[in-house]
């Protein structure tokens, strides 16, 4: 399970940190875990700890935590990112088998849509908001 203390980490006193952003990562998270839980039951999700964050949520910046929240001057990722508007985690999937498991049916079911497996090798990106395809799965 990833909390709002897991997405947000050491930022999570940032004035960019608003009731918005807390509000967006709250109904992201919801569904999120609900999708893990279903993995979890199906042997498909063993809620891997990313050494660098120290939590669900991948980060490879030294432990920066840049697969939860962005601040508006990281430097990872793209600039319209939904991670940047708390609607987007990169969860630690260091053998791909959350990736391998995820469907389109179960994204849709979930509310939810990823970047294709192919581009996040070792994380898998949800997101609550559909990318301009409106595809559940999609290249970024």
């Amino acid at each position: 399970m990833i909390s709002l203390s897991d997405y947000f980490g050491a930022k999570r006193l940032n004035p960019e940190v608003t009731e918005l952003m807390r509000l967006n990562a709250t109904g992201l998270l919801d569904r999120v875990n609900d999708l893990l839980a279903e993995a979890r039951e199906a042997g498909e999700y063993n809620n891997w700890i990313d050494v660098d964050t120290g939590t669900c949520v991948s980060g490879t910046k030294g432990g920066s935590g840049d697969g939860g929240f962005r601040l508006s001057y990281s430097t990872t990722g793209a600039r319209n990112s939904q991670h940047r508007h708390a609607r987007a985690v990169d969860v630690y999937d260091p053998h791909n088998t959350l990736d391998t498991f995820i469907s389109d049916t179960l994204l849709m079911r979930h509310g939810l849509y990823r970047e294709a497996p192919g581009k996040t090798p070792g994380w898998c990106h949800l997101q609550s908001v559909p990318p301009s395809s409106g595809r559940h799965t999609f290249l970024p």
